[in-house]
């Protein structure tokens, strides 16, 4: 092959092989999140639109009432690489709102608001790992046995732990570095 077919061989393979790449490449959906609640009059929703305050309204059945915020598409990353996640809300009471985390070994790791009254570290939250009862800031959760977990899910969890009809507004919502609102 001559210096000339091979040069016009590259300038036809070189577009083919970006094509090929870029059409090939897919990016992985981005982390976002969902609502559910139980169908007793709870709710779950924007309270303005996308990007604004949640909010989580407790139903009447106190015993099974339930309204969550469901991460989705987060990255698996381990626990000891993972940002902390935080959140904030106006109300609290006896375990409602909290992160529930699911880990990669079976663990989960239960993450309190500030207002909780369950630390006062300077870390917005305060962790639990499997709702045990010794809390634990996100850096202790961090180098604590389940650092090399991936995290495999998490929620915002509204019970009925808290008064039918109470209404959790969270915000500063944000989970490995990625903002909600």
């Amino acid at each position: 092959m001559s210096k000339r077919n091979i040069l016009k061989a590259v300038a036809i393979a070189a577009p083919l092989a970006t094509l090929f790449v870029v059409t090939s490449a897919s990016a992985s959906p981005s982390p976002n999140v969902s609502f559910s609640s139980s169908a007793d009059g709870a709710s779950a929703h924007w309270s303005n639109g996308k990007g604004s305050a949640i909010d989580l309204t407790l139903g009447s059945d106190s015993g099974s009432t339930f309204a969550v915020v469901v991460f989705h598409h987060l990255p698996a990353s381990a626990v000891s690489a993972t940002t902390e996640p935080t959140f904030s809300t106006d109300n609290y009471a006896a375990g409602s709102p909290r992160y529930f985390v699911t880990l990669s070994d079976g663990n989960t790791l239960w993450g309190y608001p500030s207002n909780s009254g369950l630390g006062s570290s300077g870390s917005q939250l305060m962790w639990a790992i499997n709702n045990g009862s010794t809390y634990e800031t996100w850096s202790e959760i961090q180098s604590s046995a389940e650092a090399a977990a991936t995290v495999t899910g998490a929620d915002i969890v509204a019970d009925g732990d808290q008064a039918p009809g109470t209404t959790d507004s969270i915000t500063d919502l944000s989970f490995d570095g990625i903002a909600f609102n």
